[in-house]
C-alpha cells in the first residue's frame, strides 16, 4: 500500500511539474513580433491594470485589425479578430515555442500557420 501511495505521489508530482513548465508567461510576449511571411505584425503589452493586451496590424495596408476576443489559456493565447476591410473573421491560437519565437495557427476566413519572431 505504501508503494502504491508513493507511486501515485510521484506520478502526480511529475505531471504537475510538466504542466507548470508548459504554462505561458505573458511577460515573454510583451513586445513587437514580425511574421516569417506576409501577414500581420503583432504587439503585446500590459495595460495599467497588468492585463495583457494585443494589437495586430495588417501587413498589406498597415491598418489595425479589430480584436473581438483575447483569452489567455495555460499554454496559449486565443484571439478572435475581424479584418474589417474584407470582413474576415479569424480565430488564432498563439503558442510560444521559445522566448523569441511564437507560432500562430489561424482558422476561419483564412487558414495558415505563421511563425513570428520577437524583434523588440
Amino acid at each position: 500500500m505504501k508503494n502504491l501511495f508513493l507511486l501515485l505521489v510521484f506520478v502526480f508530482g511529475l505531471s504537475t511539474s510538466t504542466f507548470c513548465q508548459d504554462k505561458i508567461n505573458t511577460d515573454d510576449l510583451i513586445g513587437y513580433w514580425m511574421p516569417d511571411e506576409e501577414s500581420t505584425q503583432l504587439f503585446f503589452w500590459k495595460d495599467v491594470n497588468g492585463v495583457l493586451q494585443m494589437q495586430e496590424i495588417s501587413g498589406t495596408n498597415g491598418e489595425p485589425i479589430d480584436l473581438l476576443v483575447l483569452r489567455i489559456n495555460s499554454n496559449s493565447i486565443y484571439a478572435k479578430t475581424n479584418y474589417s476591410e474584407l470582413n474576415w473573421v479569424t480565430e488564432n491560437t498563439f503558442t510560444l515555442i521559445d522566448k523569441e519565437t511564437l507560432q500562430c495557427v489561424t482558422t476561419g476566413a483564412g487558414t495558415a500557420t505563421i511563425i513570428y519572431r520577437k524583434t523588440k
